[in-house]
């Protein structure tokens, strides 16, 4: 592929209205028992379709509310973050939809907010200040966009109790912008847009299908950075009862790798290991496991900012096989 094709490819990529679909985090492709529809469910525009164990996005209904990414439990539905990230600190925790009026910056839709993006902002900054204009009439997220937010921000003081956020129709003053800072935020996005516009080398060969789960999503990358500010927090984790047969289910129905089975050195037991920061409360494993020893409960600070924590250990039921 020449320079040329490689420029329409990347500007195309930069004007695609559709989230990022990482198939490996889904929990239809990880086949978890009872199957997940909950970003079709939350699509307004009838713009996903469930086919073959698989998300397909209609690029001409997707409108870029982002409403299906907060849906995703597996975080297999994302925009990119960085640039929303941005203009959260630039605005020092204000922001506003496209349709709202006033000054400072704007986000598409309020719906493509995460609770990892109003954590972290709000353990930076303290109470955020969300203006959305008439959601009722909005062809872009539509009515659910305000309580949606509600939820994406109780979701949130799961990793940053502390975390305030006010939504509001009024106009959006907007923070003062420094010289500096203006022009730091130009060269930054500049920067960015460059990046994005350089043709990809293939220099290497794709990366494994089932590779890309170990990649951590930003979202939960936000979420531990808003917790190590934090006092407490409610990380959700699971937890393995008596009866578990060590059988390989849970960690191969996990969208993010947080649950990870190996041998011990000795080679006679199973271990079952969790990293806390890594699970997303899916419940994918809590619907999937054979003999139903599986429960989500809660996770504290210490566990969610150390190692992967041992779950269940033993000899198998089905070692000499």
């Amino acid at each position: 592929m020449g320079l040329f094709e490689n420029l329409v490819g990347a500007f195309l990529k930069l004007t695609d209205p559709t989230p990022d679909y990482t198939g490996p985090r889904c929990l239809l492709e990880r086949n978890s028992v009872g199957g997940c529809d909950k970003c079709q469910q939350a699509c307004p525009h009838q713009a996903i379709r469930l086919e073959n164990f698989t998300v397909e996005i209609d690029e001409v209904r997707c409108t870029s509310c982002g409403l299906c990414t907060s849906a995703c439990p597996g975080l297999a539905l994302e925009f990119p973050l960085g640039s929303i990230q941005e203009k959260l600190h630039r605005g020092k925790g204000q922001l506003r939809c496209s349709r709202a009026p006033g000054a400072g910056d704007e986000v598409h839709c309020l719906g493509q907010l995460t609770p990892g993006l109003l954590a972290e902002a709000g353990a930076r900054f303290g109470p955020l200040t969300l203006a959305h204009g008439d959601c009722a009439g909005c062809k872009i997220g539509g009515p659910s966009v305000p309580e949606r937010v509600q939820q994406i921000a109780e979701e949130g003081r799961r990793y940053f109790p502390g975390l305030e956020v006010r939504l509001q129709q009024e106009p959006l003053a907007g923070a003062e912008v420094g010289r500096r800072e203006f022009f730091g935020a130009l060269f930054g996005g500049a920067k960015r847009s460059a990046a994005e516009l350089m043709p990809n080398l293939p220099l290497l060969p794709e990366e494994p299908y089932e590779d890309k789960r170990a990649e951590r999503p930003a979202e939960l990358r936000l979420r531990r950075v808003a917790a190590i500010q934090a006092q407490s927090v409610r990380w959700p984790r699971i937890a393995v009862g008596e009866g578990c047969t060590l059988c390989p289910v849970c960690s191969n129905v996990c969208p993010t790798k947080a649950v990870e089975r190996e041998r011990s050195p000795s080679g006679e037991e199973y271990i079952l290991k969790l990293d806390v920061s890594a699970c997303t409360g899916c419940g994918a494993c809590v619907e999937s496991c054979p003999p139903q020893v599986i429960t989500l409960t809660e996770a504290d600070r210490v566990e969610v900012l150390g190692g992967p924590i041992e779950l269940y250990r033993g000899v198998p039921p089905w070692y000499d096989l």
